[in-house]
C-alpha cells in the first residue's frame, strides 16, 4: 500500500510508526497526537514540516507551526532550531526572503534561533523546512486532561480560512466566484488568521481543561483526535460553528465538505460548564470567531446536529491535497 498524501491519521500511526519507536508513554507528558510533548523538567518541543505551502510563505509558518504547538501546551515558545532544505540551483533570492521573514516572526514572538542545518539535495523538488520550537512551562506539573460528559467544547475561527487563504495563492480562479481581484489578492497575503501562540496567553488557564488545534484535516480531524484523546463522545450543533463566511460561499459552490478543510489557525478549547460562559467571553474579545459548538457524551460517537437531521462524522479526504503539486508554480 501507498502512504496517503498529508498528516496521517492516529490509525495509521499507531499502525505504521509508533511500534517502532522508542517513545515517550506518559500520558501526562505527551499531548494528543503526538503534536508536542513534555520531556526533562519543565521543557515542550514540537516539530512540524514546512511543506504544502505557497513558497512565498515558508518563513512565516517556520515559526507558527511549530509554536502554536508548544502553546497549545501551556508553554511559552522561546527557542527555535531550523533546518531549511532545498533542490539544487535554488534562487538565493528565495533564501534571503524567507529567513527575513522568519526572523521577523520569530523577533514578534521574542523567539531565538538556536541552530539548525541549511542545504541543497539532489531528490528534492521543491525546499524543505523542518522546524523544532522549544518552550517552557510556568509550572513543571501538567495534570492529564479529564474530559467529562458534560464539559463543554469551544470553537474559535474563522474555521476553514486556511483553505480558502490557500487556493487564493495556488488556484486564484476557482475563488474567483466569489471575491473580486483586489479580495482575492488581500486575503492570498493575509496571514493574521493564522497567529495564534499570542492569542493563547491572554486565555484563562486555570478554566480550561484541553486546547487543540485545526490543521490538516480541518474540524472533522480534530475532532476524531479529541475523541481518541478523551474517551468521550461528542455532540456537535452545526448551526453553531464559528465558519469563515466566504469560505462556506465558495466550499458550498465546490461541493466540498468544510468539516475536512484545513484550518490551521482556529482552535478548540475544552473547559467544564462551569466556566463556558466566561471562557466565550475571553475568546469573542480577541476579534475572532467564537462560540461553544458542543458537548462531550458517554457515548463514543461524534454526532453533527441540525434542525433537521442528526448525523454520525465519518472520516473524510481534505481537499487541500488535490492542489498541494501546483504549489512550486505559486
Amino acid at each position: 500500500m501507498t502512504l496517503p498524501k498529508g498528516k496521517l491519521s492516529l490509525t495509521e500511526l499507531e499502525r505504521l510508526v509508533f511500534p517502532h519507536l522508542p517513545r515517550v508513554e506518559d500520558q501526562r507528558l505527551v499531548l494528543l497526537d503526538y503534536g508536542s510533548t513534555k520531556i526533562e523538567g519543565n521543557v515542550v518541543v514540537a516539530s512540524d514540516p514546512v511543506l504544502g505551502v505557497p513558497l512565498q510563505f515558508y518563513g512565516f509558518f517556520a515559526v507558527h507551526y511549530s509554536a502554536t504547538d508548544v502553546a497549545m501546551a501551556w508553554a511559552t515558545p522561546q527557542y527555535l532550531s531550523i533546518g531549511v532544505y532545498y533542490p539544487p540551483n535554488t534562487e538565493e533570492d528565495w533564501l534571503t526572503a524567507t529567513m527575513k521573514q522568519l526572523g521577523h516572526e520569530a523577533e514578534q514572538l521574542n523567539l531565538k534561533v538556536i541552530g539548525g542545518h541549511t542545504g541543497g539535495y539532489d531528490g528534492l523538488q521543491i525546499p524543505l523546512i523542518a522546524s523544532t520550537c522549544f518552550g517552557i512551562l510556568s509550572d513543571e506539573a501538567i495534570p492529564e486532561p479529564q474530559v467529562n460528559p458534560g464539559d463543554v467544547l469551544i470553537a474559535v475561527g474563522p474555521i476553514a480560512r486556511e483553505t480558502l487563504w490557500f487556493l487564493a495563492n495556488v488556484e486564484p480562479s476557482t475563488v474567483e466566484s466569489i471575491l473580486s481581484r483586489s479580495q482575492r489578492e488581500e486575503l492570498a497575503n493575509d496571514l493574521m488568521p493564522f497567529s495564534v501562540a499570542p492569542l493563547i496567553k491572554t486565555l484563562p488557564k486555570e478554566e480550561i481543561i484541553l486546547l487543540h488545534d485545526m490543521a490538516e484535516g480541518g474540524l472533522a480531524t480534530a475532532l476524531f483526535e479529541l475523541q481518541k484523546a478523551t474517551g468521550r463522545g461528542i455532540t456537535v450543533q452545526q448551526d453553531s460553528i464559528p465558519w469563515d463566511e466566504p469560505s462556506l460561499q465558495l466550499f458550498d459552490y465546490l461541493g466540498w465538505d468544510p468539516f475536512y478543510c484545513s484550518s490551521f489557525g482556529s482552535f478548540l478549547i475544552v473547559t467544564n460548564s462551569e466556566y463556558a460562559n466566561a471562557v466565550l467571553k475571553i475568546c469573542n474579545r480577541l476579534d475572532r470567531k467564537s462560540s461553544a459548538i458542543g458537548v462531550f457524551t458517554k457515548k463514543k460517537q461524534i454526532l453533527i446536529e441540525t434542525d433537521e437531521e442528526s448525523r454520525r462524522l465519518e472520516p473524510g479526504e481534505d481537499p487541500y491535497t488535490r492542489f498541494t503539486s501546483r504549489i512550486s508554480k505559486s
